[in-house]
């Protein structure tokens, strides 16, 4: 799977179903060839029931069917049910092409966005992406496509058909015909905004559930577990009612076109039993109409409103299917600006880092004032500032993971954009106040796909402190732990944290609160640790609220929060 896709040039949410329906346009052109046949079918079975019926009882001289005649019926009978088994089949098939390719491409856009995903999409909203909403593609692909086809086809079939015999009845069903796609558009947008509605509240519930299930322990610790639960139950009371107003539409839908088509046929049936009644002539070519023209035009009169029938109980697939490329149109697009707006660079060994007027936040709500300052290996920066001036949004956008809205940031002196540079992330580390780590083992957490010798990992937790409590734990460097650091306390996962720093060997680290889960002794040896790291050329800035870790440090950037904004 290549992780580095080019991004789709998508006209509309329409014209991406569509490409995408290319994979499997041999089996959509099957499927309405073998719509033809079913309507081929349903012809010849009319018309053959139809003489039959005048032969056995208006004929001047009845006669029965006879055994050619039941044995075409009964074929007739029984291809009508396998054209609908390989047409059921056929689609099937397509449908799973297309999901395929569709999972496909979601996953190589994800790739090649990596952390850039976050936080315009959200882990609970792939999942849904990738599961529910891609399924819910399946009608629109295995039936909705080719019965666009048949819902014009078929009904021409049909009105070629019943003009051989009389032309009043075509004319009949071909002005009636409009008004089912009429009410189908009208119910359709209502069921759209529905479907839309929907998808919003299964994702607001897949994420409320992931982030109480994240964090469940503090939630038991603060005695809030009913409480959340009540919100969990008000969350999926909502999905459960958005589900049930799609539903009804979905109803609706069905019943406004079986009411209009039962008119319809009654129409032609009123017409039928008027003419026979010799009331008129009108209609007939020849001015008469036969028992067998006649029960022939009233056996096809539902037939040509069945196609039309189905693609209006389909059409709820098809505002599903917008729903779904709605949400791959916003991955495309990110994909495509996050390509037109960075460029990769190519950063040459850290030795100057340099801030002129850098501000952070996002173009239109800047947190603090500007920042200037001057690093060179071997010096380390405290940034200091109260709650809420902006620390760890500056070094989120230091280390690439947020544009720079203001400001330069001078590499070796040349202006770089850093964001989502990986040449830089190369050179840097990064421990954030939350460590992360994933579910894994602590060597997994430390190597991140590296090869390392237990010596060097040993070496790397010494430095942070946490090689004894590694020894002590069953497995040692083999012991699972779970994402965010689960299985471990607090000042453990963040000492695993700083081991991985310190085993990388970055040219700057950027640390955030790194020994704020630390007690006074520990804090002090990571600190000596600190000090011979950039005894070894490295750069270090990191943002501490200790009073006693100022004199550590040899340059100090006092933050000041923008007025009404915070962390």
């Amino acid at each position: 799977m290549t992780t580095n896709p080019t991004p789709e040039n998508f006209k509309s949410k329409a014209d991406l179903l569509n490409r995408f329906g290319k994979a499997a346009s041999q089996h959509n052109w099957l499927l309405t060839l073998l719509g033809l046949c079913q309507a081929a079918v349903t012809i010849s079975f009319a018309w053959l029931v139809a003489t039959l019926l005048d032969a056995a009882i208006f004929a001047e001289q009845a006669s029965p069917p006879t055994t050619a005649d039941w044995l075409v019926l009964t074929a007739l009978l029984v291809i009508r049910p396998i054209l609908s088994y390989l047409q059921s089949w056929v689609g099937n098939q397509a449908s799973i092409k297309v999901r395929a390719e569709i999972r496909r491409f979601t996953l190589e856009q994800c790739f090649s966005l990596n952390i850039s995903l976050f936080p315009s999409f959200n882990v609970a909203e792939l999942s849904n992406l990738l599961t529910t909403e891609i399924n819910s593609l399946r009608e629109y692909y295995s039936e909705f496509i080719a019965q666009k086809r048949l819902a014009v086809m078929m009904p021409i079939a049909i009105l070629i058909a019943a003009s051989t015999v009389n032309w009043l009845v075509p004319l009949i069903l071909a002005l009636t015909a409009p008004l089912i796609p009429l009410f189908m558009i009208l119910v359709g947008r209502k069921a759209a905004a529905a479907s839309q509605e929907n998808l919003q509240q299964l994702n607001r519930l897949g994420n409320l559930l992931a982030d109480r299930l994240k964090n469940l322990q503090p939630i038991q610790q603060a005695g809030t577990v009913e409480r959340e639960a009540s919100q969990l139950y008000q969350q999926s009371d909502h999905f459960r009612s958005s589900t049930m107003r799609v539903l009804r539409l979905a109803f609706l839908s069905g019943t406004l076109l079986e009411f209009f088509s039962a008119i319809s046929v009654a129409l032609v049936a009123v017409y039928l039993g008027l003419f026979f009644l010799d009331k008129y002539q009108l209609g007939s070519w020849s001015n008469d109409l036969s028992l067998a023209e006649g029960v022939f035009l009233l056996m096809l009169a539902p037939e040509f409103y069945l196609p039309l029938r189905r693609m209006g109980s389909l059409y709820h697939a098809k505002m599903d299917a917008e729903s779904v490329a709605d949400h791959l149109m916003q991955l495309n697009n990110l994909v495509a600006e996050n390509r037109h707006y960075h460029r990769q660079v190519t950063v040459e060994k850290l030795q100057k880092f340099e801030l002129i007027g850098v501000q952070s936040g996002d173009k239109e709500h800047l947190i603090h004032h500007p920042i200037s300052f001057r690093l060179r290996p071997g010096e380390k920066l405290l940034l200091n500032g109260p709650s809420g001036s902006g620390k760890t949004t500056l070094l989120d956008t230091l280390a690439g993971l947020h544009s720079l809205p203001k400001g330069e940031i001078v590499v070796n002196n040349q202006p770089l954009l850093l964001h989502q540079q990986p040449s830089w992330w190369s050179q840097i580390g990064y421990m954030p106040q939350k460590p992360e780590l994933f579910f894994s083992t602590i060597r997994d957490n430390l190597c991140l796909g590296r090869a390392f010798s237990e010596a060097e990992l040993y070496s790397a937790l010494t430095d942070a402190r946490a090689d004894k409590m590694v020894r002590d734990l069953p497995g040692e460097l083999d012991y699972q732990i779970s994402d965010s650091g689960g299985y471990l306390s607090g000042g453990q996962a963040q000492r695993i944290a700083l081991a991985r720093v310190f085993l990388h060997q970055p040219r700057l680290l950027l640390l955030d609160e790194p020994t704020a889960n630390l007690d006074a002794d520990t804090a002090l040896a990571f600190l000596q640790q600190l000090q011979l790291f950039c005894n070894r050329g490295g750069m270090v800035i990191m943002a501490s609220h200790r009073p006693a870790e100022r004199r550590f440090f040899t340059k100090e950037v006092a933050m000041q929060a923008l007025r009404n904004r915070h962390d």
